[in-house]
């Protein structure tokens, strides 16, 4: 009986851990900034190329927000802002798991 039940509890755990590997990775990207993002890059922390823009062809004006979805696994992401000015920010090593905001505001980014 004592077998059976260190079996169950083994056999559950195991079941339990792909649900803990794969999280919501979803975010939304909001201006606060008052000025206009040209630009926006987001990516693995492991990756040392920010890719391609985000946006593409669009661009966020001050006091809208765009909702993103990541392909990829969660973990540390890093995130980077171009305003209009060609002023840049980034915010590094965001656990995408755990953040469902990237704000742009007058001193930066950050995550929430």
């Amino acid at each position: 009986m004592l077998r059976r039940l260190a079996l169950a509890a083994v056999l559950m755990a195991a079941a339990a851990a792909p649900a803990a590997a794969q999280c919501d990775t979803r975010f939304t990207l909001r201006n606060n900034s008052g000025t206009q993002v040209n630009e926006f890059y987001f990516g693995p922390s492991a990756n040392s190329n920010w890719g391609r823009d985000r946006l593409g062809e669009n661009v966020l004006p001050a006091g809208r927000q765009m909702n993103f979805t990541p392909g990829g696994r969660g973990g540390a992401y890093d995130f980077k802002v171009v305003w209009a000015n060609g002023e840049t920010a980034e915010v590094m090593r965001v656990n995408i798991c755990e953040a469902s905001e990237i704000i742009a505001t007058r001193r930066g980014i950050e995550a929430r």
